[in-house]
């Protein structure tokens, strides 16, 4: 098995240079994300861009607290990355005791589950996972990324994380374009989200429903779960969903028909009208620049054609394309850069 060089980093390691990074070995950088229910890392949005430019694989971290709710944890966590291309397993950082911990940590991860397709995984210290070892039967499958400071890489004693993608082995380390010590880890190839599929078989009953066996018995129920290369997701019973669905942040997503029900993305033509939906599968509304060119969508995805209004009241016009008119005359006006229409 390799192991690849990984960091992570957060607001409190300040500017930092991703090409001495990438230069000196790191592939995989995690980034901290969220902590609580309201703070959001402020520093992320230019890590991501100038880990991107540099082709770093990325992944994201919330830290657990006690002090609000693991539903409004969550929420916060999704609000915050759910707009970025990811490369690796989103992590829950647990390393904060308090009464309830356990509960808090099985909460999140299922509202976390209903929020967003990704699947989850944890990040804890070997000396602290004793806390959480009551649900160890709930969670000793999911994604598991080890704290313990032996500057050893991989030499861990056994626990009951059954799946261990991550070892972080310093936090003393020394890497190029980071202006102080830093966290320095060691990851496998699991930590990739196309990685995580679980091994099992389709069912189908006389009803023309389709469930997923895992290979130990286990299903999904109340949300996503990557098969094959696709997404999909599952109804409270774990009954595959198909067509138009909405999760439970609001947004809609199309799972294709009864026979298919993976999530789909990019240009959709259903019912002779157009929609577009992100690389996350989400439905678009309102302005959106596809490939250099701005369109724009109804509050029910359609895409709007010819003569509309957006929701300001301004007035548009685009090709028969959906494509909006900018920068000519035609039609007897003349159309600015921003696609205004002035009668000539």
């Amino acid at each position: 098995m390799g192991y690849i060089k990984g960091i992570d980093i957060s607001n409190n390691d300040g500017q930092v240079d991703f090409s001495k990074i990438a230069n000196d070995g790191v592939q995989y950088v995690y980034l901290k994300a969220t902590e609580g229910k309201s703070f959001k890392d402020s520093y992320m949005d230019g890590f991501y861009n100038g880990a991107k430019a540099q082709g770093l694989k990325l992944g994201s971290y919330h830290f657990l607290v006690g002090t609000s709710s693991p539903e409004e944890q969550a929420q916060n966590f999704y609000i915050k990355i759910k707009d970025y291309s990811w490369d690796l397993v989103p992590m829950m950082d647990i390393e904060t005791n308090f009464d309830g911990l356990s509960d808090y940590v099985v909460r999140f991860i299922n509202a976390f589950k209903q929020l967003s397709p990704l699947q989850l995984g944890i990040y804890s210290y070997t000396g602290f996972i004793d806390y959480i070892s009551d649900i160890s039967e709930t969670i000793k499958g999911m994604p598991f990324w080890e704290a313990n400071y032996n500057n050893n890489p991989w030499s861990l004693k056994d626990n009951f994380f059954t799946n261990r993608i991550g070892h972080q082995y310093t936090e003393t380390g020394v890497i190029s374009g980071v202006n102080c010590n830093c966290d320095v880890n060691s990851f496998t190839e699991g930590v990739l989200l196309n990685n995580t599929s679980k091994s099992g078989q389709w069912i189908t009953n006389d009803k023309g429903q389709w469930w997923y066996k895992h290979d130990d018995g286990s299903y999904t129920t109340n949300g996503w779960e990557y098969i094959n290369g696709k997404w999909y997701m599952f109804d409270s019973q774990g009954w595959m969903l198909y067509d138009w669905k909405q999760d439970g942040n609001g947004y809609w997503y199309y799972l294709g028909d009864s026979q298919d029900g993976s999530m789909k993305s990019g240009w959709l033509l259903k019912n002779s009208k157009w929609f577009y939906l992100a690389d996350n599968g989400q439905m678009l509304v309102g302005w959106q620049k596809i490939k250099n060119n701005w369109y724009y969508f109804y509050e029910d995805g359609t895409m709007a054609v010819g003569w509309f209004k957006d929701t300001k009241g301004n007035s548009y016009l685009t090709y028969s394309t959906g494509e909006l008119i900018t920068n000519i005359d035609i039609y007897r006006y003349h159309f600015d850069k921003d696609g205004h229409p002035n009668k000539l």
